[in-house]
Order: structure tokens, then sequence, then C-alpha cells
């Protein structure tokens, strides 16, 4: 949201603010400073567009007021906006130990003994059958689930150019193929591929009270998306998805490790100690 902003602000002339706004004949702006800039019509006076075909006379070229006072305000008012729109470092105290749960995993992706990294590959896990597991969709989910409280994880993607990562419903379809949309019960953000996303580890802040999930780029602590007025009709599950973007990417995708261990909640697991972490039941 705030890259928006500056977006909006900047010459595309010199990409700086855009300080005296100035309109040619077409709808393109730029600083007053930028107009000397722009190459002159052959064997006239007109000004030609650097982006597009239209060429401006003198008297085409107009201030623009309005937009000296919004770019003006958006300036003064950016600092606030960065300062919302970025991870307060108090949520880590929300940290949730968080593992994979093995029961769930597509057999198409192979799990760390520790339970924690994932990676997919071309050939199956011989993996017990079960209705809970997604046999499509390249997925898995995390324990433990959410049915309320405030908690936080962290997820490091690498270089992988296609994942997904965020939340869903506990009674969400796991036998075919899926959408990953909140219409279907997942509530995620991730990258496709031939999308550039310049984006290694994912912060999200899950505050089932609040009934909200935002995502944060932990590198520079910028906003990426909240979903608000999520449902609490049932428990919420940590997903995870990959798919490999071409043959060379061998990326894991992580569960990074809990900042305070003393204050972050444990998952609770089930059967023989380091196998698989249990689910809960709606």
């Amino acid at each position: 949201v705030a890259e928006h902003f500056k977006q909006i602000i900047r010459c595309p002339v010199c990409l700086k603010d855009l300080e005296e706004p100035m309109q040619p004949k077409c709808r393109y702006v730029c600083r007053l400073q930028c107009l000397n800039a722009l190459q002159k019509e052959p064997n006239g006076e007109g000004l030609l567009c650097r982006f597009c075909s239209v060429v401006s006379q003198k008297n085409d070229i107009k201030p623009k007021y309005k937009l000296r006072a919004q770019v003006s305000i958006i300036k003064e008012l950016e600092p606030k906006l960065k300062s919302i729109l970025t991870t307060n470092p108090k949520i880590r105290k929300f940290q949730v130990d968080m593992t994979l749960d093995v029961d769930t995993a597509n057999n198409y992706l192979i799990i760390s003994e520790d339970l924690r990294s994932f990676r997919s590959r071309d050939f199956s896990q011989n993996r017990k059958e079960q209705a809970e597991r997604f046999h499509i969709a390249l997925c898995v989910l995390g324990a433990p689930c959410f049915t309320s409280g405030r908690h936080y994880w962290e997820v490091d993607v690498g270089t992988s150019e296609v994942w997904d990562v965020g939340i869903c419903k506990e009674s969400v379809n796991r036998q075919g193929k899926i959408v990953l949309s909140s219409e279907h019960g997942f509530l995620t953000v991730g990258c496709g591929k031939g999308k550039v996303f310049a984006l290694h580890r994912v912060g999200i802040f899950l505050d089932v009270g609040m009934r909200s999930i935002s995502f944060y780029n932990v590198s520079d602590g910028c906003h990426i998306y909240t979903f608000n007025k999520i449902s609490v009709s049932e428990p919420w599950r940590p997903i995870f998805a990959h798919k490999r973007g071409t043959q060379e990417d061998q990326t894991f995708l992580s569960i990074c490790s809990v900042i305070n261990p003393a204050s972050a909640s444990a998952p609770i697991y089930s059967g023989e100690k380091g196998k698989d972490p249990s689910f809960c039941k709606p």
C-alpha cells in the first residue's frame, strides 16, 4: 500500500516526487523541471511525450494544482502510513511453536524429520491413505489449530517460485482439485509462476478475537494484506502449499524457529514423541 502511494506521487520521467506537476496534452504528468527533458517535435515547437505519440504545444501544457495538493498531503502522511502498515515487534510474543502435520501432507511433498520444512518432488511418498490428506493439491497443514487467541508465525519461502501460505478452515475439501480462495475456506497470500515477488520470509499474525489475519514482509516489516471479518464458526489450520516452478527449483519452505521460546505456545502432539502432530476437530 505504501509503495502504491509512492508510485502515485512519482514523476514518470525522473522518478522523483511530483513537485509542480504539469500535464501535457496527453494524460501523462511530469514535473515542471522535466518538461525541458522532453524531446521537441521535428521542425516545430511542440513537445513529444516519452510514453505515447501525442505532441503538446506550449498552450496545451497545464499545471495540476489539485494533484500538487494531493502530493503534499501524501508526503505528509507517508511516515504515519509506514508506521501503521508495518509489523509491530510486540506481536512476536504471540509466536507459535508450529510443526507440519504429516497426516495431511500430499504424497508428493517431502517433510523434514523435524516437521518444519518441506518441498515437492516428482515421485510419491508411501504414506497411509486417509481422509485428512490432500490427495491432489500440493498442500500440508500445520499444528496446532486455532479457535481463539492471538498467534504469530513466520515462513521462509526461500527462492521458491510458486507458493502459498496462510490459514484454512478445518472442513476444507482435500480430496480433489482445490482453489485457494476465501470462498472455499482458504485465506492465503502467495506467488505464482512467472511473477516477481522479492519476498523471502512471510510473517503471519492471526487474531481470532478481532477476526483478522495479517501478512507481513519480515525483511522490512511492510504490510502485505489483511483479511477481516473472518469466520469463527470452526477451527482454523495453518496451511502451506508449494510447487516447483522449474526443474532446478529445489527450495524448501520452512517454518521459522521461535525467536523467544519461553513465550511461545507449543503444539500438541499425539502418539509417539517426534512423530506426526495431532490436529483438532471442530
